[in-house]
């Protein structure tokens, strides 16, 4: 089964970069390559002729996109062994790459992260959690400087929260498609686990029985920090978490780690639909 990647591009270094990796993961997964470039062009109101400019600012800026997308091709020679198309769509990048997937049917969104601070990340970190928070399909973050490779270990990180298992089915693939062994890590800061939370274990169990997995218990309040640990320790080289989507999401959700995870990872997370 083929699937289609949707791959927002700005034509930065970090964007470029992120197509690299998507380029290689379509062609080990058949994959067809959608790329999407949003362009926001100030509209005039009120004035004479003002339609004719906009129309003429429009011209310019689509066609300087296109010389964008040649210098691509050059950039990422391999890019011409996969099959690929472009929108460009005047909107936000976030309504856009919505309006994407809907249209479009897309499997998973691969864009690329910055490792900025204040200012520059909340523009450009923004706007990959954004997109995180707003759509349901997988979204692959990809940090400016991972390079494409052979997917050797995944760490997932789990609260041992109720999961509808068929959200994992991304992962899973992944485990499948590259030989991976999934590392199910649950961080906590207590010892003990609680009977419900066994029964989730239980379930993830059952889930990835044919694939290489294995369980790991951290007690530590740190979070981003023993995930970064565990993944230096042992070579990982994707995370997968699933944030948890629900009511005043923004307010709860800016508070945990996940969000810094998302923006200042240095590895390849996989954030999985929760909902």
């Amino acid at each position: 089964m083929t699937h289609k990647i949707l791959v927002p591009i700005d034509f930065s270094e970090c964007s470029v970069n992120a197509t690299k990796y998507a380029v290689g993961l379509a062609k080990k997964m058949n994959s067809h390559l959608v790329f999407l470039h949003t362009l926001n062009v100030p509209v005039t109101h009120g004035e004479i002729g003002a339609n004719a400019i906009l129309g003429e600012l429009t011209r310019g800026i689509e066609e300087g996109v296109n010389e964008n997308f040649e210098k691509l091709f050059i950039q990422i020679p391999k890019l011409k062994e996969v099959p690929n198309s472009r929108t460009v769509r005047h909107s936000f990048v976030t309504d856009a790459v919505y309006h994407e997937t809907e249209n479009e049917k897309i499997d998973m969104v691969v864009m690329g992260t910055t490792g900025a601070h204040g200012f520059e990340e909340m523009i450009m970190g923004s706007n990959t959690y954004s997109v995180i928070r707003d759509i349901n399909i997988p979204v692959l973050a990809i940090p400016e400087n991972a390079k494409f490779k052979s997917v050797q270990g995944i760490v997932f990180a789990s609260d041992y929260k109720t999961t509808n298992t068929e959200h994992l089915q991304p992962l899973l693939d992944f485990a499948r498609i590259f030989g991976s062994e999934i590392h199910v890590l649950h961080i906590a800061s207590v010892k003990n686990i609680t009977h419900s939370e066994l029964e989730e274990a239980k379930k993830f169990q059952r889930f990835f029985k044919n694939v290489r997995h294995h369980f790991h218990f951290i007690q530590n309040e740190n979070l981003e920090a023993s995930i970064e640990e565990y993944v230096k320790k042992y070579k990982i080289n994707m995370v997968s978490l699933m944030p948890r989507k629900h009511s005043l999401f923004d307010q709860i959700f800016s508070k945990t780690y996940s969000r810094k995870i998302i923006l200042h990872t240095e590895t390849p997370l996989l954030a999985l639909p929760s909902s």
